[in-house]
């Protein structure tokens, strides 16, 4: 009797331990919540946005690595933009200058590990984005937050397209 209750309780285990992740997940986890992959970007709008995208399709194109390497940089790049659009009590970002602090730590702090397997993706991102916003420092009021948004979004798109 003690070894069915054993065999019973041993196999109830296995199979908790075989689906729990897969209950768990399904129970718990919010349905609104859009990971990368499910998520559409929208292609830029401008032709001179569309060039400077062609460019970081291109330079993410020379690495067997892009398929990765470029949805990490997409959900980055998506992820900065969302951080830029903060504004009101909310806002964090004020100016050009600590848009491009962000993006420098960001990349830093999520350990991507690509420095040197794309050695003209940094050209053209910074020329996307200089595209967007430009090059002076300057204080972001609604419209220039707004073209740093729609940068950093396409930019998002580029990398996205660039992991294909």
């Amino acid at each position: 009797m003690m070894n069915n209750k054993l065999l019973i309780l041993a196999g109830l285990l296995l199979t908790i331990g075989l689906f729990k992740p897969v209950f768990i997940n399904n129970f718990f986890t919010n349905k609104s919540v859009v990971s990368i992959d499910e998520k559409e970007f929208v292609a830029p709008t401008s032709d001179e946005l569309k060039a400077k995208c062609d460019d970081v399709i291109k330079a993410l194109s020379v690495n067997n690595d892009r398929s990765v390497d470029g949805k990490k940089l997409a959900k980055l790049y998506n992820d900065v933009a969302t951080l830029i659009s903060l504004d009101g009590e909310d806002q964090v970002i004020t100016n050009t200058e600590e848009i491009r602090q962000a993006n420098r730590l960001s990349g830093a702090m999520l350990k991507l590990n690509i420095k040197g397997k794309y050695p003209d993706l940094p050209a053209a991102a910074q020329a996307l984005i200089v595209q967007s916003v430009g090059d002076d420092q300057l204080l972001l009021n609604s419209d220039l937050r707004t073209k740093a948004v729609e940068g950093f979004r396409v930019l998002a798109w580029a990398c996205n397209e660039g992991s294909k």
